[in-house]
């Protein structure tokens, strides 16, 4: 079998698996990559010729191109997903990802939107083209921690402010209640009394861009990335994602639970919601002072 039918066949499954068009996406994205290196170096583009040791040397081969060790993490994962089942399929009579080893991860803080970095991109609002729909946003995303496609999947009808909560749609269409607080509702409703204007009245998102129709994944990092360079701020210090790490650990900061935290993110397993919390220095010595066994003999 070739190797582009087996992810044509993988992407089916997603299909079916009701998965985002963004997973569906990444999984062309890395067949693409691993077609364009087994061309390069000569290797049969089939499932009876690919073994464990080319998968390896595409590992090394995209460090090779420059990669970083996370976008080598991601191809692994997504080339092993589709070996692992497609053998479980017994669409193949071996696995040669079975041995394929994951590029172990340097531990690093991953960049997490602050307090102070909130107000200084509020601040940067006051001076765009669209303040209101910008303003909402930057709130919207730290005050509820949603994923960048589930704020773009927001729409007017999915407000429930009378009990200050947003419907989501999550990951693999799984539904969920976040709450939301006061400041944050007030933004929204600004915005869409006196600034949000559809291109006509079939559209329903929430967020919109200047043609009045949806806001896209390239819109919002456009629009974050704009007001991070007005506030002297690096770009990946306020990516979509550091919104919702900062959203997590300034809940649990403020007193909130692991378990509700859970909820509110729409994890599975409580590890998820582990990995993105990251406490800063102040934390762990605050933390210390309050639970020291010797200071407290």
């Amino acid at each position: 079998m070739l190797i582009s039918t087996l992810y044509d066949h993988f992407a089916y499954h997603l299909r079916i698996k009701r998965r985002s068009p963004h997973t569906i996406g990444f999984y062309d994205v890395s067949k693409r990559t691993l077609l364009r290196y087994l061309a390069e170096t000569a290797h049969a583009a089939d499932t009876d010729s690919v073994t464990v040791m080319e998968l390896r040397g595409f590992l090394m081969w995209l460090e090779g191109q420059g990669l970083g060790v996370g976008g080598i993490h991601a191809h692994a994962r997504a080339v092993k997903a589709v070996f692992n089942w497609a053998y479980r399929e017994e669409m193949l009579e071996k696995n040669p990802a079975k041995r394929l080893e994951l590029p172990t991860l340097p531990r690093e803080r991953q960049p997490t939107v602050t307090v102070e970095t909130v107000q200084k991109l509020l601040k940067a609002c006051k001076d765009v083209e669209q303040p209101l729909r910008d303003k909402a946003m930057v709130l919207m995303l730290f005050d509820t921690g949603l994923r960048v496609h589930e704020l773009l999947g927001l729409t007017l009808d999915q407000l429930h402010f009378e009990r200050g909560l947003v419907q989501v749609m999550g990951k693999g269409q799984k539904e969920r209640f976040v709450p939301i607080g006061s400041k944050t509702m007030s933004a929204v409703h600004a915005y869409i009394r006196r600034e949000r204007r559809q291109k006509h009245a079939g559209i329903r998102a929430l967020f919109l861009n200047r043609c009045g129709e949806g806001l896209t994944r390239a819109g919002v990092g456009i629009r974050l990335f704009k007001l991070a360079q007005a506030s002297d701020i690096k770009r990946e210090a306020c990516a979509p994602h550091a919104f919702r790490r900062g959203f997590a650990v300034e809940f649990l900061r403020n007193g909130g639970d692991v378990f509700t935290l859970q909820q509110i993110m729409g994890h599975s397993s409580l590890d998820m919601t582990r990995r993105y919390v990251t406490f800063l220095d102040d934390d762990l010595k605050a933390a210390h002072l309050r639970f020291s066994p010797v200071d407290r003999l």
